[in-house]
């Protein structure tokens, strides 16, 4: 038998990093970010603590990682935003690119959502989660400036609430929540 290649050692690298990301998000979400032990992360995704100690320094360091996670799917529909075209369009193409990613990663943000407002993650993450939000708020405010939205700031502050709001409830019942339809009434609200 032949040694791995390169490749195939960074797909299996790639694929355990995974694993303790999906593991540490079903632990957090079960038993709260306090009372989640590295251990437990370890035994849940299947992996000595040691090699775990090897992807991630610590908890809280995993905890960023999960955040700049979601921040990448954010940035990666502000990407696709940006590529709609016209400041109108770009507010449509952030809705859709948005509910895209949410669709996509369903289980990650279902996830997600049940962990980020625990009071100890809120403290384990501290200004990071307010400099995401303005970071967000900032490129909305600007979408809006740009579309000629009366009050740009308030309207940044509604689409960001609208969009986190939809994502929430789609996550939480994907095969009944009418993903489809509400997007379609929101880019229609914002092309007119």
């Amino acid at each position: 038998m032949s040694p791995r290649t390169e490749d195939q050692n960074e797909a299996i690298r790639a694929e355990t990093r995974a694993k303790i990301i999906e593991a540490a998000l079903t632990q957090f979400s079960e038993h709260g970010y306090g009372q989640t032990s590295v251990r437990m992360i370890a035994q849940a995704a299947g992996v000595s603590q040691g090699l775990m100690y090897s992807y991630f320094t610590s908890k809280e360091h995993l905890l960023a990682e999960i955040f700049q996670r979601s921040m990448a799917d954010v940035r990666e529909s502000f990407a696709l935003a940006e590529a709609s075209g016209a400041p109108r369009e770009r507010v449509a193409g952030l809705i859709r690119a948005a509910f895209a990613l949410i669709r996509r990663n369903t289980s990650f943000w279902r996830l997600s959502y049940g962990v980020r407002m625990q009071p100890a993650v809120l403290a384990a993450l501290g200004d990071d989660v307010q400099g995401w939000a303005a970071q967000i708020h900032a490129t909305l405010e600007r979408y809006l400036r740009e579309a000629g939205a009366p009050n740009p700031r308030i309207e940044a502050a509604v689409l960001f609430a609208v969009i986190d709001g939809v994502a929430q409830h789609y996550v939480l019942d994907p095969a009944h929540y009418p993903l489809d339809d509400v997007q379609a009434a929101l880019v229609e609200q914002y092309l007119q």
